[in-house]
């Protein structure tokens, strides 16, 4: 072993030893609050020149792909997975909010007289409503909650992504292997999605499996893992801290400002905005999340690590789960109710849920699910 690979690895261990970094986790509300844009628009009173930052916010949706990857390699960089115990924090994990945004849904459609009791209801019971390949079968009742769907999938894949990518340090788990497979996961639906729609000039229904089916955002998943497993390579490359601080920066401010002209300048950009979603953002993301791990002081890593961002980034899952049905249900009771006043209706459920749902449900759920597999 080299000296500065000796160096690079004592810098890694040097690192706040956390399972969450909280600069990332702050980077979260962006995305969120990005897919919020998407589905309502901006306010009134902005400027007619942003009124196409909106048009792509569903980009967010992508980056929690590469998020998870990236998040699950870390908290088992150095701990065994047992998959009983696994699978049980992941589904403690989503089941609480997942349930809170099915049943406002719900709620909305029995209001409305629009509720169907039919096999949709049952795969979105279940979270297999991505596996079906219309939107409506697959967006029915809580939109946004298709997700989900994919993220039970990608967790599934987890163990033996783990075996060979996290726990192991040859072939598979070199990053830059990892990044290629990645690549490569991503690239054959990618190809498979223009194919399927020809000039890109929206998805049909018949279409949508294209877009949503959960098989589709493997790619990106593994690209997380793989910005995971070049932490100690960039700490070698990159031993000094105000280096990676200053590189971080410039990375995502470089990012941020080549995302608002695109949009700015043709906020369609359908193929720009379709390579995105299925693997372009993977790798400028995936990045992010690696550089922002080892430069906890640099001057955004602080700020998106500052208590208000930070919360709204802990918060973020409640928000997107739950933004949908609850415009809905305000706009349903409240008529006149603004833009501004149904944006805060959202952020004081999603508080009041996060802390007296999401919080207690997840002790609930590992405590019910712990005894419920041990009884058996």
């Amino acid at each position: 072993m080299t000296l500065r690979n000796l160096q690079g690895i004592q810098s890694l261990a040097s690192l706040p030893n956390q399972k969450e970094i909280r600069s990332i986790t702050g980077l979260r509300a962006f995305a969120a609050v990005a897919v919020y844009l998407n589905h309502f628009g901006l306010p009134g009173f902005s400027p007619d020149w942003l009124n196409n930052i909106s048009t792509n916010g569903g980009l967010g949706v992508p980056f929690f792909f590469v998020l998870s990857g990236f998040v699950l390699a870390l908290a088992y960089e150095d701990r065994p997975l047992i998959i009983r115990q696994f699978f049980i924090d992941r589904v403690a994990r989503i089941a609480p909010t997942y349930y809170v945004g099915l049943v406002l849904a719900l709620f909305y459609f029995f209001a409305t007289n629009n509720l169907q009791l039919d096999y949709v209801l049952g795969a979105h019971l279940l979270g297999l409503q991505a596996w079906f390949p219309t939107s409506d079968s697959g967006f029915a009742f809580n939109g946004p909650a298709w997700t989900i769907s994919v993220e039970m999938f990608l967790y599934a894949t987890f163990p033996f992504l783990y075996q060979r990518m996290v726990q192991k340090a040859g072939f598979w788990g070199n990053w830059l292997t990892a990044s290629v497979f990645g690549l490569i996961c991503s690239l054959v639906p990618f190809g498979i999605h223009l194919y399927f729609l020809g000039q890109l000039n929206g998805l049909e229904n018949q279409q949508i499996w294209t877009y949503a089916l959960p098989v589709h955002y493997l790619g990106l998943f593994i690209l997380g893992i793989a910005g995971h497993k070049a932490r100690s390579y960039f700490l070698v490359k990159l031993p000094s801290r105000l280096i990676r601080c200053l590189i971080c920066d410039l990375l995502i401010v470089a990012y941020a400002l080549v995302f608002t002209l695109i949009n700015l300048k043709d906020p369609q950009h359908p193929l720009v905005a379709k390579a995105a979603q299925f693997w372009l953002l993977g790798i400028p993301t995936a990045l992010i999340f690696l550089l922002l791990s080892i430069s906890p002081r640099s001057p955004i890593s602080r700020f998106l690590s500052s208590q208000p961002v930070w919360f709204a980034g802990k918060i973020s899952m409640v928000f997107y789960l739950l933004h949908v049905p609850t415009v809905w249900i305000v706009t349903r009771l409240f008529p006149n109710s603004s833009y501004e006043q149904k944006f805060i209706a959202v952020v004081l459920l999603t508080v009041i849920v996060h802390l007296f749902v999401e919080v207690p449900g997840n002790r609930f759920f590992k405590s019910a699910l712990k005894k419920a597999t041990q009884t058996n």
